[in-house]
């Protein structure tokens, strides 16, 4: 298989990355950093200039009380009932946390591309005053495909896209993939989904509201961070992947409820 996309581990963060780590689990009321920013956390500076630039946003609760609503407008056809015998509270818990930090994550990543590509901070400001969620229980982690049965690798597989020119399996699935029999039912339930015409309507449409919303919000944020910004062929790359998951997350709030309802 393939090497995956790079990333900063949790417990490899130290310094400035490990409290930023800690303030986006505490902002998105999730146990986990997504692969995002553990992927822009690779690139020296770079999280580092993204975080300060959105933090005030995201410590008002302003990012994720505008993705959480948008978040509610986005259904699919309900899946059949999962008939399985795995422990369902644990993998309605892995979807739960994939349904909250989503679309916290599209709302950010829209957010930044519009900071990356010129839209400037009006130093509005923020009068709210807010507390993020209760944080989720903790999930298992992203299964390593090496390390799992070749029939569960394959259906892990199928699930497999590409970031920045490098494999990628959203962490939905390797979370997942500690539930071989959830797994294979997910896989053929979405196999049909995935490219259908109601699905990539609605990711469209969530997408669309998502970077349609981001100019109101950069108009509250102070100046960009003193910090240098990414340089120009960084900020390609950025974009380009912030873009990727701006296709990958509302597949995770769509397919993440759909788990949920199954259940």
């Amino acid at each position: 298989m393939a090497e995956l996309l790079p990333e900063l581990h949790e417990h490899q963060a130290t310094g400035r990355i490990a409290e930023i780590y800690q303030e986006i689990r505490t902002f998105s009321g999730v146990p986990y950093v997504s692969s995002l920013q553990r992927y822009l956390a690779t690139m020296p500076g770079v999280l580092e200039w993204a975080w300060d630039a959105v933090r005030p946003a995201l410590a008002h609760g302003v990012i994720q009380e505008t993705a959480w609503r948008l978040a509610r407008d986005v259904r699919i056809a309900p899946a059949k009932p999962f008939a399985g015998t795995t422990d369902r509270v644990a993998v309605g818990n892995i979807a739960a946390n994939f349904v909250r930090v989503s679309p916290v994550n599209l709302m950010t990543g829209a957010c930044l591309s519009r900071l990356l590509t010129g839209t400037v901070p009006s130093r509005l400001g923020f009068s709210e005053t807010w507390t993020p969620p209760a944080m989720l229980p903790a999930m298992p982690g992203n299964a390593d495909p090496a390390k799992l049965a070749p029939a569960t690798r394959s259906t892990l597989e199928r699930f497999m896209t590409e970031v920045d020119g490098t494999p990628f399996i959203p962490a939905l699935y390797r979370q997942l993939a500690h539930f071989p029999d959830v797994l294979s039912w997910l896989a053929d339930e979405l196999a049909p989904r995935i490219a259908a015409p109601e699905t990539l309507k609605a990711g469209a449409a969530f997408r669309s509201a998502a970077y349609d919303a981001a100019p109101a919000i950069i108009a509250r944020l102070p100046a960009l961070p003193s910090r240098t910004a990414p340089d120009p062929a960084t900020t390609q790359r950025v974009l380009a992947t912030i873009g990727r998951y701006a296709e990958t997350s509302p597949e995770m709030t769509m397919f993440g409820q759909l788990i949920l309802d199954a259940l």
